[in-house]
């Protein structure tokens, strides 16, 4: 099914798309190989169907954040394929968000609610609770790329 809007995750093996828009909200988490040049499959659903959300990346999950109407962050394994589980929230419900990963903690920056917005959160990946609202950008954006490091 052709989408946009959708978040991006990575593990050390395989790329994966989640959400996004075809029409209406999708909730599909996609998954492709990096070893070979061939197409994705459908491994599993996020919780809600939502499109412009972020993507993060631990070393053992994929994060979509935000989205459409939503503050949740959803969270599924790379090891099997399975759905997403919603282990959190946001501190405000927003879309067009960029998502950013250290080794520690999921960030989601940016994006739109109600206003353009300009607030940094953050989450652990060692546990599933809430984000904490950290800082803000020098200016408030929305529709962004994000990074991993």
């Amino acid at each position: 099914m052709a989408r946009r809007y959708m978040a991006g995750q990575s593990s050390s093996t395989y790329g994966y798309t989640s959400g996004g828009y075809s029409g209406v909200g999708t909730n599909i988490i996609d998954k492709f190989p990096f070893a070979s040049d061939t197409n994705a499959t459908d491994v599993g659903d996020l919780t809600v169907a939502r499109g412009y959300m972020a993507g993060q990346s631990s070393s053992t999950y994929g994060y979509t954040s935000g989205g459409v109407g939503t503050n949740i962050i959803d969270k599924f394994p790379f090891a099997s394929d399975t759905n997403a589980t919603d282990v959190g929230d946001l501190t405000v419900a927003r879309y067009g968000p960029a998502g950013q990963s250290s080794s520690t903690y999921g960030y989601t920056s940016g994006g739109y609610s109600g206003g353009v917005s300009n607030i940094i959160d953050k989450f652990p990946f060692a546990s599933d609770t809430n984000a904490t609202d950290v800082g803000d950008l020098t200016v408030a954006r929305r529709y962004m790329a994000g990074q991993q490091s």
